[in-house]
């Protein structure tokens, strides 16, 4: 039986959500679709060479390879076998490549054929194209063939990712998957976030082992779709403390009307801080702004670490949570430090874990309440409810770590 291609649409789940521009109107995020990766070891001729690279592909979510057929023995069952067919195949060849592989790649020129017409229903792969785009025939070109096959490879000459968004914009609408060829683990990051759905997969071609784990750290952070458990906290005592330094996060992306980020003082957990999204008077809004807290507060990051405010640096990640629980990573624009009043919060669970956090003392700085809207902090008063998170205590550098902590 041929492995299946997880990179198959109909079978792609994900989810979506809602970010808010401004105060008048939201902007809708695209549905989140599974993303894969290919790795092309077709040119490795050296089995000392491609062997290691097989090997670990399952297990860095890989799901295909392409491969020479000297080579398929060794392709795990779980890894779609996908090859490049020169010109038209013969009908032995056809047969042949009907039993050996799962996706075929053929020439532009063979899909737009009177064969390919004659054919089609000949072929049990699944059938795609693909295309060098280095000028604006060869990108008319590779639109074109999203009008007439399931799967396009595309590879572009130039560094800009412009010509990969019009061919992402005509895919979308005929339901064509989109692999794009990329150099390495930082394109692969790049080409997935491209018009905010980035293509369907990324295929690379390289001898470096190094490479299929850092394009699966990619595929990972970019298909997390796990999300943030949230927990009733209620709130226990509040005080002023004083002045002290707070840190406002500045992130490169808008934050929805239910979304903020987890603070507190203890890794034991915190509560969810809400943006600037929200309309304020005397000032305008800041959607992509959140008045965080003392610069000794945790912030939660993904793949649960934690980071102090005062240790964040424009470029570093966050974790981006809304009421719902669903969480996005976010990286950091910049962080803005400047002394003002504190206010103390405490709250407890319901499991008896108490923890607290250290916010600016002004009625325009907000948290979540329990039914999802956000709430002063000025008012914020012994027995009322707000939303945060729980979790076994003790970090060290930011990563969670078995030992005796003792935080007071």
């Amino acid at each position: 039986m041929k492995a299946a291609t997880t990179g198959d649409k109909n079978k792609a789940g994900g989810t979506g959500g809602s970010s808010s521009l401004n105060n008048a109107r939201t902007k809708p995020i695209a549905p989140v679709r599974t993303k894969y990766a290919w790795f092309d070891i077709s040119e490795l001729t050296a089995p000392e060479q491609w062997s290691p690279i097989v090997q670990a592909l399952p297990h860095q979510k890989f799901t295909g390879v392409v491969a020479a057929e000297q080579q398929l023995e060794q392709i795990p069952p779980n890894l779609a076998k996908i090859t490049y067919v020169e010109g038209v195949p013969s009908t032995d060849k056809l047969t042949a490549l009907n039993a050996a592989y799962d996706i075929v790649i053929l020439e532009p020129s063979v899909i737009t054929s009177n064969w390919f017409k004659r054919n089609r229903g000949t072929i049990t792969c699944k059938v795609g194209t693909t295309v060098n785009v280095t000028d604006p025939a060869s990108l008319e070109l590779a639109v074109a063939m999203t009008h007439e096959v399931p799967l396009l490879i595309v590879e572009f000459r130039d560094d800009t990712k412009i010509p990969l968004e019009i061919v992402l914009a005509d895919a979308q609408n005929h339901g064509t998957e989109v692999v794009m060829k990329v150099r390495d683990d930082v394109e692969a990051k790049v080409v997935f976030g491209v018009l905010e759905c980035g293509a369907d997969g990324v295929l690379i071609a390289s001898s470096d082992l190094g490479q299929v784990y850092a394009v699966g750290e990619v595929l990972t952070s970019t298909g997390d779709k796990s999300g943030q458990t949230l927990q009733k906290l209620t709130i226990t005592r509040t005080e002023h403390v004083g002045m002290g330094d707070r840190a406002c996060i500045d992130l490169t992306s808008y934050l929805g009307l239910d979304e903020g980020i987890l603070l507190g003082s203890f890794s034991c957990g915190g509560i969810l801080a809400c943006s600037e999204t929200h309309p304020l008077p005397y000032m305008p809004t800041r959607p992509f702004r959140i008045n965080a807290g003392s610069l000794h507060t945790y912030v939660l990051a993904p793949d649960n670490r934690t980071w102090y405010l005062s240790d964040l640096r424009s470029g570093m990640e966050v974790l981006v949570v809304s009421t719902s629980g669903k969480a996005r990573r976010v990286s950091v624009g910049r962080v803005k430090i400047e002394r003002r009043p504190l206010l103390y919060i405490e709250a407890q669970a319901d499991d008896g874990t108490k923890l607290n956090v250290i916010m600016q003392e002004d009625w325009h700085v907000r948290v979540f309440g329990t039914n999802g809207q956000p709430i002063n902090i000025t008012t914020l008063k012994p027995g009322d409810q707000v939303l945060g998170y729980t979790m076994d205590p003790g970090r060290h550098v930011g990563v969670k770590v078995d030992e005796l902590i003792i935080e007071q």
